[in-house]
C-alpha cells in the first residue's frame, strides 16, 4: 500500500468526483481510478459507491476516511520534524528535477549560477541538493516543501499548472527535442523520417508518462507519421531512449543538450531536415512566499 493512496482516497472524498479528484492529484483520470481500486483490493472491501453522482463513500469507506486522514497526519508530523533537521545546513538551495534535466541543463546552469554568485555575501559558495524524481513525484515533494525549488520542463500543448497564487516562475531555458538518427558509414543518417521510404522506420519511443513523450505522441499525431514509424521499444528513461538511439535501433526524438557531444562527433545526426524539431520550456518555480536570504539570492541570480 502506497502512501499516496490514501491521498488519493482524501482527495476523492473531499471532491466528490474522479474526474476532479484526478485533476487535483495531477493524474488521469484512468490512472487514478486504477489507485483507488488498488487501494479498495487492499483495504478488502469497497471503500466508494459508485452509483451515485457525486461519488460517495460505503459505510467502510467512511470508517476507512477517519483512519485515513489520521494515518496522514501523523506521517506529516514526523516528516515536518526530519524535514527540519535536515535543514540545518543553511549553505545548501534544495531542488527537484528530473533525471534527464540533472543529466543535460543543470550542471552548466549551477556552474554558471555559481558564478554569478561568487561575489555575493549571501550565496557565494552556496552548494544544492540535487533530488530528481518522475514529474509528477517532483511537482509533490515541492508542492509538500521539501525542496525550495522545483525545475521542470513544461511543453506549449499541457503546461505545467500550479496555483498562480501560491507560486511563481521563471523560464530560464528552452530544450530542443531533435529527430536523430545513429550516423551510418557515410556520415549520414541511417534511418531517415522521409515520406519516400518503402517501409516503416524503427522509431524508440518514449512511455506516455513521461512529458517528452505526451509531446513527441502528439507531434507524430499532428503530422501524421505514424505509418512512416514501427516503435520498436519504448522507455520511461531519456537515457536509455539516447543509447539504442547510439546502438543503431532506430530513430527519436532526443534532448539537444542530451546528444550536443555526439552530434559534434558525428556519432548522431539529425533524422530530417529539422521541420520536427520541438520546443520545451525549462521553468523555475518557487513559493510566493518569502524564501531565506541564500533562496533569495539564487532566484535572483536565475531569474536576471
Amino acid at each position: 500500500m502506497h502512501t499516496r493512496w490514501l491521498e488519493d482516497f482524501v482527495c476523492l472524498a473531499q471532491a466528490g468526483s474522479f474526474a476532479r479528484a484526478a485533476e487535483l492529484r495531477n493524474v488521469t483520470p484512468p490512472a487514478f481510478g486504477r489507485r483507488i481500486q488498488a487501494l479498495e483490493v487492499w483495504a478488502g472491501a469497497p471503500l466508494i459507491d459508485r452509483g451515485v453522482y457525486p461519488v460517495r463513500l460505503t459505510a467502510e469507506g467512511r470508517q476507512f476516511l477517519e483512519a485515513a486522514q489520521s494515518a496522514l497526519t501523523t506521517l506529516d508530523e514526523v516528516r515536518v520534524s526530519l524535514r527540519a533537521s535536515r535543514r540545518a545546513d543553511a549553505r545548501t538551495v534544495i531542488i527537484a528535477t528530473g533525471k534527464t534535466l540533472a543529466r543535460s541543463m543543470v550542471p552548466a546552469w549551477l556552474a554558471h549560477l555559481r558564478e554569478t554568485l561568487r561575489d555575493d555575501p549571501l550565496a557565494a559558495g552556496f552548494r544544492t541538493r540535487l533530488s530528481t524524481y518522475s514529474m509528477h513525484d517532483a511537482l509533490a515533494v515541492f508542492t509538500a516543501g521539501d525542496a525550495e525549488f522545483l525545475l521542470c520542463y513544461s511543453p506549449p500543448d499541457a503546461p505545467v499548472t500550479l496555483d498562480d497564487a501560491q507560486y511563481q516562475f521563471h523560464a530560464v531555458g528552452i530544450e530542443r527535442l531533435v529527430c536523430a538518427s545513429a550516423a551510418d558509414d557515410a556520415g549520414g543518417a541511417l534511418y531517415r523520417l522521409s515520406a519516400r521510404a518503402r517501409a516503416p522506420v524503427p522509431m524508440i519511443a518514449y512511455a506516455e508518462t513521461l512529458t517528452m513523450g505526451r509531446m513527441v505522441n502528439h507531434e507524430v499525431a499532428r503530422r501524421k507519421l505514424a505509418g512512416r514509424l514501427d516503435v520498436i521499444a519504448v522507455s520511461d528513461f531519456a537515457e536509455s531512449v539516447h543509447e539504442m538511439v547510439r546502438e543503431r535501433m532506430g530513430l527519436a526524438w532526443l534532448p539537444a543538450r542530451l546528444i550536443a557531444d555526439d552530434l559534434r562527433a558525428g556519432r548522431l545526426v539529425r533524422a530530417d531536415a529539422g521541420e520536427t524539431d520541438l520546443a520545451l520550456q525549462i521553468r523555475l518555480y518557487r513559493p510566493r512566499a518569502p524564501l531565506r536570504p541564500l533562496a533569495e539570492a539564487f532566484w535572483q541570480a536565475a531569474s536576471a
